[in-house]
């Protein structure tokens, strides 16, 4: 109560005023660590603000109509008596992949085929050029196509594509269509086309994925909450999906909100990391205020008005450092969308958030003070005898473990709080706080050890430069370790990010070596499977794999319907599981890729009146409810059959090649209907092109995928994204320097004392000059290499543990990254000591001793 009472009082805010002005830019520069963090958080706040007053503005337009409903096969009777019940549909849609051949000389690609008909979108618009192409493509009979695939292929407007077995002609490029984000052609490129060209194309035929949709326009919200009451006695049975404009709008604010908390705890990394600074820099500054706040307690000066003088200037300084982020945050607000300008299906609408400034400041504020109070706290503990004695006294040494133990419970509890109330979960707040100290105590522990080897090299056959440099480092009242540990933090953010990302593309690499297949042909059926293997073999290529593919669905479970099974609360099945169309091919043994776990594997059946055994994956056992002795009866093709999982297998389901989750023995499905796939090696892209351009001229309902084209679409995506995550990783590094910048301030007095020293001894500026140098080069190289050593670290244990891969860093970029660093250090340090030369000796230590 005392101390709220002095911090109340205005005695307070005046000796405050007037202990600060003389030294306010040194004070500013102690909190100003905060700056970087409450920028970060500030841009992720009013950033996660914008897109959901989007998602709001244009919740409509997200879905394109009142109502979506869709299947995975043409609507039964049932099914479309219904939705004539409600109306009809407003517009209809039919969407597949599809090989599409652009240009005269062949080339292809696969392609994502929207037939529409009707006025689709009912809400929004498709943005084409010419900007009436997208009113006209259904009635001229023609084609939107992808604006990338326009360019790639150097189509124009009036030129014709291939689709199927009939040719289209190009109306126009396709931009932006309500709902998809540019992201989606990273898969293939976008064709919208009139329904009506697929009457009589092969298009449609048994094992192509074809999803059909209708759309719906209702006058009145009740009319929407009927029909989807409706549509729910289908869900099951026969697995309708449907979506509504609130349902859409909840996806998105969930995956929004998702994305901001993750983004938010990176900016919160460098926050705590400002903290930290703030902590060191305060202690310092008191340790050095010691005396003259023992001179205040011999003048009859209460500890708690000492305090509260304090902790004003602490209070306001971090308010301004809190200020100053929040207008940078702001600023960062408006480029943070052009990070994510591939992945949203809309353009943001910005403006700004009053609620994102207020937690900024807030958070600044009380990170300040709350990381500054075990500092604060020993101010208590400076006696009036200190004015007598000249010790290197430390406040916080002098605390009691009682009070450190309460201080430092009040700072952690009162972070839990901020955390959790940025990410809604006090658990998620709690795990992030202390795996926040787990990493710091890492990266400190790192930093003694680089520290002690520095210190423990016999530099005596070094020059005078190198030894006082070094030397430096280790300074009363110096904040290595600390300088170490935020600039590491950063360096082990940006590092793991970039390594593990680099050890999930060396994954991919790795599955898609010399050795294996760079193509795969899929929807072939059976009266088509002869000839592709002849196009194969006359373009010289090699088939690893000819799978056959049945299509079935589960049609009992040990004895039980879906629909019972989902009835009966006891069973966890999963729906997903429960539902789906199974696709799965036969076979007398095992691959490479697949590895028994449990059960015996079978590889010959007594035909398909027996109870066939069967395997299973491991990824579908847990979601199935299910292990080795379990039945399953399946509907093949309106077959009952019967079967018994005889065993469990493990499956690498990344290897470029058709994997499945149930694989049946031969001789049981050799006669049901079924397509094939293909897995193919090719010597070169030249002969790549040539099998897909011969299947496509003959078979024009066959899909290939290259597999060069999908591991440079994977790794256009992840780097989308790392992007994004790097952007926001990087305030922790600016918050390291901008500590660093303060640690200078701190000790620029006894750096001056020092210089001027080798000056008076007959130093001349290149040796003064070196030394500095030196100080700040190493400085920067043990702060880089305490977050890359940690970072190797969590990613070779990612690469060994996770991707089951040797793990190979690229010691060239790491180079790269520790250099920029270093350099950075040696700037930031020169700045803040380049006056040490501009004067005299006697000149600087007047204008020093002015200063303070």
């Amino acid at each position: 109560m005392k101390l709220i009472r002095e911090l109340l009082n205005s005695f307070s805010w005046k000796l405050a005023w007037r202990d600060a002005r003389p030294q306010w830019r040194s004070l500013f520069l102690y909190t100003s660590a905060v700056i970087a963090g409450v920028a970060a958080l500030v841009a992720i706040l009013s950033f996660r603000n914008d897109v959901l007053l989007t998602v709001e503005d244009q919740s409509r337009e997200l879905l394109g109509s009142d109502l979506e409903v869709r299947m995975n096969q043409p609507y039964p009777d049932v099914i479309q008596s219904y939705i004539d019940s409600i109306g009809g549909s407003t517009a209809n849609a039919i969407e597949f992949n599809s090989m599409v051949i652009y240009d005269e000389d062949g080339q292809n690609r696969l392609s994502q085929i929207r037939a529409i008909d009707g006025p689709y979108p009912i809400y929004g618009e498709i943005e084409t050029i010419p900007v009436d192409a997208a009113a006209r493509y259904q009635d001229e009979g023609g084609a939107l196509v992808e604006q990338s695939a326009m360019k790639q292929f150097n189509l124009q407007a009036g030129d014709s594509i291939q689709v199927g077995n009939f040719k289209v002609p190009v109306l126009g490029e396709l931009i932006s269509v309500p709902g998809e984000a540019a992201a989606f052609s990273l898969i293939g490129p976008r064709v919208y086309l009139s329904r009506d060209l697929l009457e009589g194309s092969s298009l449609l035929d048994r094992g192509s994925r074809v999803t059909y949709k209708s759309y719906f326009q209702f006058d009145n919200p009740e009319s929407i909450a009927s029909a989807v009451d409706g549509l729910r006695e289908f869900r099951g049975e026969y697995r309708v999906r449907y979506d509504t404009v609130e349902s859409r709008k909840e996806d998105f604010d969930e995956v929004i909100s998702n994305l901001s908390k993750f983004l938010g705890l990176i900016a919160f990394v460098a926050l705590l990391l400002g903290g930290l600074g703030v902590a060191s820099a305060v202690h310092v500054y008191l340790k050095r205020k010691t005396s003259m706040v023992a001179t205040l307690r011999c003048m009859g000066m209460r500890a708690e008005q000492i305090l509260a003088a304090v902790a004003i200037q602490i209070s306001m300084l971090g308010f301004i450092g809190a200020a100053i982020g929040t207008l940078l945050g702001l600023i960062f607000q408006f480029y943070l969308p052009t990070l994510f300008a591939d992945l949203l299906p809309f353009d943001i609408v910005q403006a700004i958030s009053f609620q994102a400034i207020g937690l900024g400041l807030v958070t600044g504020i009380v990170i300040s003070v709350v990381f500054s109070l075990l500092p604060l706290a020993g101010v208590s503990t400076v006696s009036p005898m200190m004015t007598l004695r000249n010790s290197d006294f430390s406040p916080i040494q002098a605390l009691s473990v009682k009070v450190k133990g309460i201080t430092i419970a009040v700072t952690l509890a009162i972070l839990i709080v901020i955390i959790g109330f940025l990410t809604e979960s006090l658990m998620v707040a709690g795990v992030f706080t202390l795996s926040m100290i787990l990493f710091v105590i890492l990266l400190r522990a790192t930093a003694s050890l680089l520290m002690a080897g520095i210190k423990g090299l016999r530099l005596k056959s070094f020059t005078y430069v190198w030894r006082q440099g070094t030397a430096n480092l280790f300074r009363p009242n110096n904040q290595t370790s600390m300088l170490m540990t935020t600039l590491g933090m950063g360096m082990l953010l940006i590092g793991t990010l970039y390594l593990s990302q680099d050890a999930i593309l060396q994954r991919i690499d790795l599955q898609f070596s010399d050795d294996m297949p760079n193509l795969v042909l899929y929807d072939i059926q059976t009266d088509q499977n002869d000839s592709i293997l002849d196009i194969i073999e006359e373009n010289e290529g090699r088939v690893l794999q000819n799978v056959p593919i049945v299509s079935m669905r589960l049609a009992r479970w040990n004895g039980l319907t879906p629909s019972e099974v989902r009835e009966d609360s006891t069973i966890n099945v999963r729906g997903w599981a429960l539902g789906r169309e199974y696709r799965v091919t036969y076979r007398s043994e095992l691959r490479e890729s697949e590895t028994l776990t449990d059960g015996e594997w079978i590889g010959e059946a007594e035909g398909i009146n027996s109870v066939v055994p069967i395997s299973i994956a491991t990824n579908i056992e847990d979601d199935l409810r299910v292990s080795v002795g379990d039945s399953l009866t399946f509907n093949v093709q309106g077959v009952q059959v019967k079967t018994r999982i005889a065993s469990i297998r493990d499956v690498d389901f990344t290897r470029a090649e058709p994997n499945f989750f149930v694989l049946f023995p031969s001789g049981v499905l050799e006669n049901a209907p079924q397509f094939f796939a293909t897995v193919i090696q090719t010597n070169s892209d030249t002969q790549t092109a040539a099998i897909q351009q011969d299947v496509v001229r003959q078979h024009p309902n066959i899909s290939a995928i290259d597999v060069g084209v999908a591991l440079q679409s994977v790794q256009e995506f992840l780097d989308k994204i790392a992007m994004a995550v790097q952007f926001m990783a990087l305030f922790s590094i600016l918050t390291g320097f901008i500590v660093l910048g303060g640690s200078i301030a701190i000790s620029r007095r006894q750096r001056t004392r020092e210089s001027v020293l080798l000056r008076t001894l007959g130093a001349n500026k290149k040796q003064i000059s070196g030394i500095q140098t030196i100080e700040y080069a190493l400085l920067g190289l043990l702060a880089g290499l305490t977050g890359l050593l940690l970072a190797l670290v969590a990613s070779w244990a990612l690469a060994w543990f996770y991707f089951d891969l040797a793990f190979r860093p690229d010691i060239l970029i790491l180079s790269t990254i520790t250099g920029i660093v270093v350099i950075a250090a040696i700037v930031i340090g020169w700045s803040g000591s380049r006056h040490i030369f501009k004067h005299s000796p006697i000149e600087v230590l007047r204008l020093e001793g002015e200063a303070t």
